[in-house]
């Protein structure tokens, strides 16, 4: 990220990708993806009750969940998320769910609702944005929100083949995308480094004016790496088991960045 920066005589600005600009252009990446979405359906019918997305973000996983039926509450800590969620129930497709949805804004790793839900989703990878003891906390909660019979669904996705030496990877996508005016071609960098266990996605987003470059700006955030045998073990330690991990029937995988990765889809349990 630095060296890119580095390029425009460090005067580049960089934003956070989930802030204010950087929320339209994730909001734009996602398309309507709809892998792990059925799955999560397919075992929500079985545990019926009010239910619980986590990093609710721009509705790619919500929005289908009012449509099966589902009550939802949709929790996320950016406000600028949300309002792109706020956005999308204007839309006529989906107007008329609003009265089936409650949205609050919360750390997803540091809440208390005050009451139980028969389901607690978290899709597309998100718990990637924890660290160790961050995720710690997000399975507390988790336990103490969830009914007797309750389940929890995580969707991890699956990293690329990374080194055996540890040397770092990069892999880099082009797209047009759009922010809140106008549309702008993002060259992605996904950053994986083991030896630290982090990802940067890092997106220098450059906007067309007149034939030309005009006004750029980077969009970059920072994950956790989380292995399947890691996610096991530690929500053992929060009283909690896996269940099951099974593929996502990925129906439809529309991300830039996920193409040709498989997701898996773990259904936790007490």
């Amino acid at each position: 990220m630095s060296s890119i920066s580095d390029l425009f005589g460090g005067k580049l600005p960089i934003q956070d990708l989930y802030g204010p600009e950087g929320s339209h252009i994730y909001n734009n990446m996602m398309g309507d993806d709809r892998a792990e979405v059925d799955d999560f359906i397919r075992i929500a019918k079985g545990h019926p009750g009010p239910l619980l997305e986590l990093a609710a973000g721009n509705g790619r996983t919500t929005l289908p969940l009012l449509e099966a039926g589902f009550q939802v509450t949709g929790l996320d800590s950016s406000p600028h998320m949300l309002q792109r969620l706020a956005d999308k129930l204007r839309e006529p497709k989906w107007e008329k769910y609003t009265g089936k949805l409650d949205t609050v804004e919360s750390d997803m790793s540091d809440f208390s609702l005050g009451r139980k839900y028969g389901l607690v989703v978290l899709g597309m990878g998100t718990v990637w944005m924890l660290d160790e003891s961050q995720r710690a906390s997000l399975f507390r909660c988790v336990r103490e929100h969830l009914t007797d019979d309750g389940r929890f669904l995580v969707t991890l996705p699956e990293l690329p083949a990374l080194s055996e030496d540890g040397t770092p990877l990069e892999t880099r996508h082009v797209f047009i995308g759009q922010d809140s005016t106008t549309p702008v071609l993002c060259i992605m960098t996904e950053y994986f480094d083991q030896q630290i266990g982090k990802r940067l996605m890092c997106i220098l987003a450059q906007r067309p004016e007149n034939g030309a470059v005009g006004e750029s700006t980077i969009f970059a955030h920072w994950n956790h790496l989380l292995y399947p045998a890691m996610l096991e073990k530690e929500v053992e330690s929060a009283g909690l088991r896996v269940i099951s991990q099974t593929e996502a029937t990925a129906t439809r995988v529309t991300t830039i960045v996920d193409r040709g990765r498989r997701r898996w889809v773990f259904e936790i349990g007490r």
